[in-house]
């Protein structure tokens, strides 16, 4: 810095800034400053400030009294940060602000040919789109897309398990068939549909096939169901849910019946995977509030149904939908009005984008049927673009839909919006998610009456928190997962570790930093997996995640790395970032695993780290197995501290398979070197 500062060739130089537990976004300096003085400071007093602290007054700024641009002169003892917060304690100056850069970045936007129709996410207008109408999905992807560890549970018909959007490590988790009584949730029946388009508006994955879900980076758990609800088809879906660790129950369909109040049972296994489920956390359980537009829990003096088979005062009930731990699920459309099926009252937690029609219903003796009296006006709205069964069956000829809708796609999109939120935040409680998606909910309003009775229920309450017709409003993804970041541990008295594997193991330290930051996930099962081996394309989205390398040099084109494998992008990016190479033959061996030799010179070549001598190997009693083309980075490598040990600190062993624990500690020491971590007390980081 100094030489820099003495130097002519350079006009100004200071350090650069990031923000703690941030260490992806960087704050650069100017040698600007903007200094408002107190009205009654003369001329000549600025200018003694100035002179003492190290500025020249450059300007005046236009359109605010008594402030000024100054410039921070080569000379100064102190930066422009420095200085300003020095200025502020003098009583002559309100306010004194550097003059700081931030990169624009644009927000992410997945790279999957149909997204563009997916507007219930994000878009920018158009013909039957009202502006916000969307959920905000790009900029909460900016924070999380999701982690495999937060699994969406779809519990439906069936879900095409084959589609090309459900494909991906680990994408697919404890996929069950309740009716069959199998492991294969697919399609049996030709009307066996729903449970795709279910799926895919939650959870698609990000792959350049075809659409994204609102989690694609989270893991889909498939059950089919038995059709029926009862006692114990109800007990076998939701534990079958809590044991293989879903941290999201979607649920898109309810009871052929008008007035459906729960069992005992029925109503102790919901409140058991709400409170019991993920690790005591609880499973965040969604339901949708139907489609007959008709109240979850209140009386219809129904007339002109079909041989008059439901009329007079009629007592509507979903019992699932009022139930105290279920998050209900409300329609709206793409113009911001309410779908006009959309099931409405006082449970109504939140709403969510979807379709318009006319209501409808079903039941045993007629099949699906409109409920009465018809509309006969035009209802505006676009339909749900989502995933459809793989080939000619389903409800369009092809892959995908553009035709879905109903409270059954505005569910999904909400266990969406909770898994991102879980994935930014494992530790909320299942009460903390509904709580942050009720109080982040855009307040919309419906002023106009209702097509079928006139009621008018699209406005919110004396005190502007609910409506019978919105709950608490549309849900705002972005909104709801800066929240579950701001809240911070969730609850505290769910036990201390993240993983619940790692409490005592050497490397929880750097684990729990790691995580913490969001740069390492775990399992579905809560665990973290300390000892197992890693592989070279899980190792290089660890390294996107910590690093955010930059380019270097063009990027390989692997010929086993195909366009849809799941860490393609994040192989290229830590190949184009100087982290890896490739073998011969142009191969890069994505499920070939990593030796702790081959990340050490990984992560000193990707990071340019230099300051290594041989002398620095003779710490370690097995050095004549380090490799010689690892010997420089080895030695660089313990020079800065990276290195970590375990059991034996003077023992390396280099060629052998590297362990997540292992390579948290040694990415975590990587960050250290690079003043982007505090430093961890370890007495297996190795000391020369």
């Amino acid at each position: 810095m100094q030489a820099a500062r003495a130097s002519d060739g350079v006009a100004f130089a200071s350090h650069v800034y990031y923000p703690a537990n941030n260490p992806g976004h960087f704050f650069y300096l100017t040698d600007e400053i903007t200094i408002q003085f107190d009205e009654t400071l003369s001329e000549k007093s600025r200018s003694t400030i100035a002179n003492f602290a190290g500025f020249k007054i450059v300007r005046q700024l236009e359109g605010i009294p008594n402030t000024f641009i100054c410039e921070v002169a080569k000379q100064a003892a102190e930066n422009p940060i420095k200085i300003a917060n020095r200025l502020t304690r003098y009583p002559e100056v309100i306010i004194a602000e550097p003059n700081i850069i931030v990169e624009t970045q644009q927000h992410y936007i997945p790279r999957d040919p149909l997204y563009p129709k997916q507007w219930y996410l994000n878009h920018k207008g158009g013909s039957q789109l009202a502006a916000n109408s969307h959920i905000f999905a790009e900029p909460a992807w900016d924070i999380t897309r999701g982690v495999r560890s937060i699994v969406i549970a779809i519990a439906d018909d069936s879900v095409d398990t084959t589609h090309p959007d459900f494909q991906g490590q680990s994408k697919i988790i404890g996929p069950v068939d309740l009716k069959d009584n199998d492991l294969s949730p697919m399609p049996v029946e030709d009307t066996d549909n729903h449970g795709t388009s279910c799926a895919g508006v939650a959870v698609a994955e990000e792959n350049g096939k075809g659409i994204a879900g609102v989690a694609p980076g989270c893991a889909l758990m498939p059950i089919r169901t038995t059709g029926f609800v009862d006692d114990d088809s109800i007990e076998q879906l939701f534990n079958w849910a809590i044991d293989k660790g879903a941290a999201v129950i979607s649920c898109s369909w309810g009871p052929s019946a008008i007035y459906y109040p729960l069992s005992l049972r029925q109503s102790a296994a919901i409140t058991k995977a709400a409170t019991q489920g993920r690790g005591g956390r609880g499973c965040v359980i969604l339901f949708a509030a139907g489609n007959a537009n008709r109240p979850v829990n209140g009386t219809i003096n129904e007339k002109g149904w079909p041989a008059n088979i439901v009329s007079g005062q009629t007592k509507w009930l979903s019992g699932f939908a009022v139930h105290p731990d279920v998050i209900a699920v409300s329609a709206s459309t793409s113009l911001n009005k309410k779908a006009a099926y959309s099931n409405w009252g006082s449970s109504i937690s939140i709403c969510a984008p979807s379709n318009n029609a006319p209501p409808g219903t079903w039941l045993p003796e007629t099949g699906p049927i409109a409920t009465p009296p018809d509309i006969t006006k035009y209802l505006p709205g676009l339909g749900v673009f989502t995933a459809d069964r793989v080939g000619a069956a389903g409800y369009d000829a092809g892959d995908f839909t553009d035709s879905f809708g109903g409270t059954s796609s505005a569910t999904p999109v909400v266990a969406g919006v909770a898994a991102l939120m879980l994935s930014a935040n494992p530790r909320l409680t299942a009460r903390e998610v509904r709580t942050i998606l009720e109080q982040t909910a855009d307040k919309i309003v419906d002023s106009d009456p209702d097509p079928q009775f006139g009621n008018r229920l699209g406005t919110y309450d004396a005190s502007n928190q609910r409506s019978d017709w919105f709950g608490y409003g549309k849900v705002n993804a972005l909104k709801a997962v800066q929240a579950a970041v701001r809240k911070g541990g969730g609850n505290p008295n769910i036990g201390g570790a993240r993983f619940n594997d790692i409490s005592g193991h050497w490397a929880e330290k750097f684990v729990e930093a790691l995580a913490a930051a969001n740069i390492i996930t775990g399992f579905p099962d809560g665990s973290f997996g300390p000892d197992l081996s890693l592989n070279r394309a899980q190792y290089a989205s660890l390294l996107v995640r910590a690093f955010n390398p930059l380019p270097k040099a063009p990027a390989t084109n692997f010929i086993d790395v195909s366009a849809s494998f799941w860490a393609r992008s994040a192989i290229e990016r830590a190949n184009r970032g100087g982290f890896l190479s490739g073998f011969p033959g142009l191969k890069f061996g994505p499920d070939r695993n990593l030796t702790k030799a081959d990340a050490i010179v990984s992560l000193v070549n990707g990071l340019e780290l230099k300051g290594g001598n041989a002398d620095n190997l003779k710490v370690y009693t097995d050095r004549s197995q380090i490799p010689n083309y690892a010997l420089n980075a080895v030695a660089t490598a313990t020079a800065l501290k990276i290195v970590v040990n375990n059991p034996a600190r003077d023992r390396l062993a280099p060629l052998r398979e590297i362990t997540r624990a292992e390579i948290s500690a040694l990415i975590y020491q990587a960050l250290v070197a690079r003043n982007r971590a505090k430093p961890i007390d370890s007495p297996y980081i190795v000391v020369v």
